[in-house]
């Protein structure tokens, strides 16, 4: 089987899994939305955005470097169990030291980042929970720099079955709101916690150690990263204190609703980023013109799918609120167009960042266009979000990844191009959305707040069209796919990845 149908078939993997756990706050959202008010959700979400900035700083970035020096450490197996040994203890001390500092100082917590929210027992068991998701997410890193799809799969299977029952008892029999969705989290990470030390090892994949000199390069590599993954989520993090701050923790509610459409965009590619990073790296390291080619064309059919799945998710995203939410959260959808305009832009990023990462100097780079473009955000969210609520900070997050992107384009091409064209990347993201705004016309202008049977046909037409537009645009590209024998491939490759 080919190193390319490998990617695909991990991609398509590490997607369904991913958007099961990473994506379990989409998929709960009729839970949520009936026994949450709009403001127990904005609580939850804005903690889980603390959650989300403090794990990249309690284990340094170390996520990308698990998956970066795995292809360094491979084919020694003691300095490999060194190396996760390392990561992993290194994190827990580091997990341990932040959290006491978040205890002794609690009341600069409150003050900065949680108004209106009562340190116990919110804040208190968001603290308690970073070291775990750290080594969660330590664990999972581990597994897609193995490229181990089918194992990690049934894993995040596991742990979203086992969640959303956990979930439900607490917020549907208990009723306990906001601190029952938090109290779910904590209980399903300590619980990967144990599993994760357990399968580390017994699969003879950890030393338990500190090597310093493991430590020394794998740090010299992931914290100038760190500015780079801080960067973003600090933005949406500070979004979401202006929203509290300039309006109600309802308003953050529904931004974040709006949100969790986008961040399901952003998890399928973050996810077939994720299979496609480690093929990437073995096929740069062939170093021939082939290759590359490969990674250009395997890119542009990845980029197509992603165009798909923004028209899915911009035209009917209005249809699927007003059907699994509550009535109070039904303009919730008029943000998600904005937002599917910002992904999409992303979604070049992932292409040329991965260039940025292959070249250890250029990952040191890497934090000046996250860092410009998150300073952008946060300075457009401040004046935006005061004046045009929680549609302003929809907006400054667009314009902030149409900066980070263009920087990462310019930067990524003094170290290597691929053959990759932005032009032609456009030709394919451009007219989705184009496709997109015509099919929302009627939903902005006569039908904002409810459903209509004419409306809905309506886009599946625009659908069509597009979908028309794709293959016969695409068809060389379609046809040659389908000859080799990809998508029988990927199928298989579902059942059969390692």
């Amino acid at each position: 089987m080919s190193s390319k149908t490998r990617v695909l078939g991990n991609s398509f993997l590490y997607t369904i899994s991913s958007l099961l756990v990473k994506a379990i706050g989409f998929i709960l959202l009729p839970v949520y939305t009936f026994y949450l008010s709009p403001e127990d959700y904005g609580i939850t979400n804005l903690v889980n955005s603390f959650t989300q900035v403090a794990t990249f700083i309690v284990a340094f970035s170390l996520y990308s470097a698990v998956v970066r020096f795995y292809t360094d450490f491979k084919d020694d197996n003691d300095k490999l169990k060194r190396f996760y040994g390392t990561v992993t203890i290194f994190v827990c001390i580091s997990g341990a030291v932040f959290v006491s500092l978040g205890f002794l100082f609690h009341k600069v917590l409150i003050t900065w980042f949680f108004e209106g929210i009562p340190f116990f027992p919110v804040v208190v068991i968001s603290l308690l929970t970073l070291t775990f998701v750290s080594i969660h997410t330590v664990h999972q890193s581990i597994l897609q720099g193995m490229q181990q799809g089918k194992k990690l799969t049934i894993i995040n299977l596991v742990v979203f079955g086992i969640q959303i029952c956990i979930t439900l008892f607490f917020i549907g029999v208990l009723k306990l709101g906001a601190v029952g969705v938090l109290l779910a989290i904590l209980i399903i990470n300590i619980g990967y916690f144990l599993f994760s030390i357990f399968d580390l090892k017994k699969n003879n994949l950890i030393t338990f150690c500190i090597d310093i000199k493991i430590l020394k390069e794998t740090l010299k590599y992931s914290i100038p990263i760190m500015p780079h993954n801080l960067s973003t989520n600090i933005a949406s993090f500070t979004s979401r204190i202006f929203i509290n701050n300039n309006g109600t923790l309802a308003s953050v509610g529904l931004y974040s609703v709006a949100n969790q459409f986008g961040a399901l965009i952003d998890t399928v590619q973050s996810s077939v980023n994720n299979a496609f990073a480690p093929w990437f790296y073995d096929m740069m390291n062939n170093g021939n013109k082939e290759s590359k080619s490969e990674i250009v064309n395997l890119s542009h059919f990845l980029l197509i799918i992603y165009s798909l799945i923004y028209m899915g998710v911009g035209l009917f995203s209005q249809e699927v609120i007003i059907l699994i939410t509550n009535e109070r959260y039904i303009i919730a959808w008029t943000i998600i167009p904005i937002l599917v305009v910002a992904y999409s832009v992303k979604s070049i990023y992932y292409f040329y960042v991965n260039i940025l990462f292959y070249y250890k100097d250029a990952s040191r780079k890497l934090f000046i266009a996250t860092l410009t473009g998150s300073f952008a955000d946060i300075i457009l969210a401040y004046v935006m979000v005061s004046k045009f609520g929680m549609y302003g900070a929809a907006f400054s997050f667009m314009i902030a990844k149409i900066i980070v992107v263009a920087m990462v384009i310019f930067i990524s091409k003094r170290y290597d191009d691929l053959g990759y064209k932005v032009t032609g990347m456009l030709k394919i993201i451009l007219p989705s959305l184009l496709f997109m705004g015509v099919g929302l016309y009627f939903s902005y202008t006569k039908y904002m707040t409810e459903f209509s049977w004419s409306n809905f046909f309506y886009k599946i037409t625009i659908l069509l069209a597009y979908l028309l537009y794709i293959y016969f645009t695409n068809r060389n590209m379609i046809k040659k796919i389908i000859s080799s024998g990809n998508i029988n491939y990927l199928l298989r490759r579902t059942k059969n990845t390692n």
